[in-house]
């Protein structure tokens, strides 16, 4: 074993945080939210679910770090790199608690402090149960951005009695951190769940369900559904089944407004996820291309777009349909609300699909990929509010046409 030395803080963050493309996807996503808090201070509902959202992303980058040590034995090799990982994770969550509070302060809100110590601590959670439990990562983080979600939508403000109850129990759970004495140790799984979890996107969908009902969807969207995999068809039916959950609970009360948001959330969730499955298949153009079915390898990027368009038609039309549903028990959102709300959706999976084409660094498409997520989720929600007028609906047709041309454009630097 390595000899400790003595090494600055921060020395290998870049590759640590960066270049590991695991915890870069959560790391490079609360540090760009966190940074938007300090815009977003204004709008009370969006900097509570940033804020929330940017502390669970660094809890979990450190949670991905955890299990790459359990993966690999390069802390029995190397004196001291745990202690220097960790130490360097801890510095990135107290300089975004530091953002976060900062922003609450110029917002003026103290109810967001009830926020941001409820998301410390979930995000606590997350990393003590992956230091031990590899294959929980999955799981446990979409559950806990799941209860995240619903407690930021359905509750407008937290009591501010939370506060002491959650600090109570960060603390509680740091000083049972002498309890967890098999954490970081190594596991021949966690090889396995590492790789998986990088070639899956963390997709939370098991991957033999509902796998016998999507045959004809990953037919009619092929070449799509050979890069993303059955997880696509899986993706759009659970997709449909939320629709409908939503749909009929709003029948008995008035969730619109929380159904279309969770639905638009859940959509560029899923548009994110497929497109990390594609990138990691990136290097099987070959093999497609030498398919009976393309002349070339142009075609087969040519009928990538295609079914890429598709994609963006089916999710205009369950949009639409959704929404229009809705709209029967709330009727104060006109026809105009309903269609640019619908195409907004559309042009969003055709923007980032657009932007995966053409970001070959995993890097460089996850910075992307979150300023895009935030676009996409703040036009589908204003449109859906305010796209009550045919200019705004004419401005939304040719913002989705030109969408449309760019992905086909792009298609050509896969």
């Amino acid at each position: 074993m390595m000899q400790a030395s003595t090494r600055p803080w921060y020395q290998g963050a870049v590759n640590f945080w960066l270049k590991d493309v695991g915890s870069a996807s959560y790391f490079i996503a609360a540090t760009i939210t966190s940074f938007l808090c300090l815009i977003a201070t204004g709008i009370e509902e969006l900097i509570t679910l940033m804020i929330m959202f940017s502390t669970i992303c660094m809890y979990s980058a450190i949670a991905w770090q955890s299990i790459k040590m359990q993966a690999t034995e390069w802390q029995t090799l190397v004196a001291g790199y745990r202690e220097h990982v960790m130490f360097q994770g801890k510095v990135f969550i107290v300089f975004n608690n530091l953002i976060s509070i900062l922003s609450i302060i110029i917002a003026g809100n103290i109810n967001l402090l009830v926020t941001l110590t409820l998301a410390n601590l979930i995000g606590l959670i997350i990393w003590f149960l992956n230091r031990s439990f590899s294959h929980l990562f999955t799981s446990v983080c979409y559950l806990s951005f799941f209860i995240a979600t619903l407690v930021c939508v359905l509750i407008e403000q937290l009591p501010i009695w939370l506060i002491p109850v959650n600090v109570v129990a960060y603390i509680a759970i740091v000083l049972a951190n002498k309890n967890f004495s098999s954490a970081y140790k190594w596991r021949s799984d966690s090889l396995t769940n590492y790789r998986n979890g990088l070639q899956s996107g963390w997709s939370p969908i098991p991957s033999g369900l509902l796998s016998n009902y999507g045959s004809s969807i990953n037919k009619g969207l092929f070449p799509l559904s050979y890069f993303v995999g059955s997880g696509l068809s899986q993706y759009l039916i659970l997709l449909t089944l939320l629709c409908t959950l939503g749909v009929a609970v709003n029948l008995f009360y008035n969730i619109t407004e929380h159904v279309i948001f969770v639905l638009t959330l859940t959509l560029f969730a899923i548009v994110s996820l497929s497109l990390w499955s594609k990138v990691q298949k990136h290097n099987s153009w070959e093999l497609l291309s030498t398919l009976p079915i393309y002349n070339s390898s142009y075609s087969a990027k040519v009928a990538l777009s295609n079914s890429v368009l598709k994609l963006a038609i089916l999710v205009a039309i369950l949009c639409f349909v959704t929404a229009s549903t809705l709209s029967l028990v709330n009727p104060t959102f006109l026809i105009f609300n309903i269609l640019s709300y619908s195409l907004a959706c559309s042009a969003g999976v055709l923007l980032s699909f657009a932007i995966g084409n053409v970001c070959k660094n995993i890097n460089l498409l996850s910075f992307f990929m979150c300023i895009s997520f935030g676009l996409n989720m703040g036009l589908a929600n204003y449109m859906f509010d305010n796209g009550d007028s045919v200019s705004k609906l004419t401005l939304m047709v040719a913002y989705t046409l030109a969408m449309a041309a760019i992905n086909r454009f792009t298609a050509r630097y896969l």
